[in-house]
């Protein structure tokens, strides 16, 4: 299960949010929750989430910096914006925070759903190409003793070529 958090400052689209997703069917776990990016960021760096849903426009911080401490920090994390503006300056700074969906409000439970799925078959195959290159590079560091005998061996025995 991906870990999921989601910062929003209006109690009825937060609520209905969690309510009209089923989170465990799509591989998430919703593991934390916040009114704003001031009460989110300690809450994010203690849960390491692999996606943020927040809304660009919070009380005390709003979520493009929260999403800049938290890039900082944990630069793995992915980044959903819920916004009611349809402003182009907005979607500038979702494309410099990297942010892989910007959603205007209002939106519905099969839109999100959507998405949500989307994400998740990215960040499956992030994941397994992690796993890959990680395997990879233990196979290389097993062998490389291994190189190293044949290779001074060959250049003992005078068998190394230009």
């Amino acid at each position: 299960m991906l870990k999921i958090f989601l910062a929003e400052d209006e109690v009825i689209v937060r609520e209905t949010i969690k309510r009209m997703i089923p989170w465990e069917n799509l591989g998430f776990e919703l593991v934390g929750e916040a009114a704003d990016g001031e009460m989110a960021l300690p809450l994010l760096i203690r849960q390491q989430p692999d996606l943020l849903i927040t809304d660009i426009k919070m009380p005390f911080m709003d979520g493009f910096t929260m999403g800049k401490h938290l890039m900082r920090t944990h630069p793995g994390v992915k980044l959903i914006i819920f916004s009611g503006f349809d402003e182009f300056q907005y979607a500038k700074e979702a494309i410099k925070l990297n942010v892989v969906e910007y959603i205007l409000k209002p939106v519905n439970a099969q839109e999100l759903t959507q998405i949500f799925t989307r994400v998740r078959e990215s960040l499956d195959e992030e994941i397994a190409q992690r796993r890959n290159i990680a395997r990879l590079t233990a196979a290389y560091e097993q062998s490389l003793p291994l190189l190293r005998e044949q290779y001074l061996n060959a250049l003992i025995g005078g068998n190394l070529t230009r």
